[in-house]
């Protein structure tokens, strides 16, 4: 069992870090190698992710005020999420009981949704100050 875990763990990692270099060194438009947003393709809104691949490229080159710019609440988000995941990983690798638990509860998870919601419909609204919201 702890042998399965440390594959998939292994798998993971090397398919982030291929990502990441793919996007480091082609950027999120070169020859269409990252899909698009669908929900943006169709609609022409902005969703609450649009804009997180160029926060990325951005950030894996040292803009993060660029990255900001592109998605401010996935920004804020993942870097905490992915704290929390390194948190949890050692302990997920031997089978331990969680580091840390994150427990947001029914209140949590509904503030959470309300957030991003909240952010979807602001980031849509085409007047200043909302429109800093959209990635440019």
């Amino acid at each position: 069992m702890r042998g399965d875990r440390a594959l998939a763990m292994v798998i993971g990692v090397l398919v982030m870090f291929l990502t990441a270099f793919l996007l480091y060194q082609h950027g999120p438009s070169a020859a269409g190698w990252f899909p698009g947003c669908l929900f943006h393709r169709l609609t022409g809104l902005e969703c609450p992710g649009c804009g997180m691949t160029r926060a990325a490229y951005a950030t894996l080159h040292g803009r993060f005020g660029e990255a900001l710019r592109f998605n401010p609440l996935g920004m804020i988000v993942l870097p905490a999420l992915g704290v929390w995941v390194g948190i949890q990983i050692p302990a997920w690798l031997r089978g331990e009981a969680q580091a840390f638990r994150c427990r947001v509860g029914w209140r949590g998870a509904w503030w959470l949704v309300g957030i991003v919601l909240g952010y979807w419909v602001l980031r849509n609204i085409p007047v200043w100050p909302f429109s800093l919201l959209a990635p440019p």
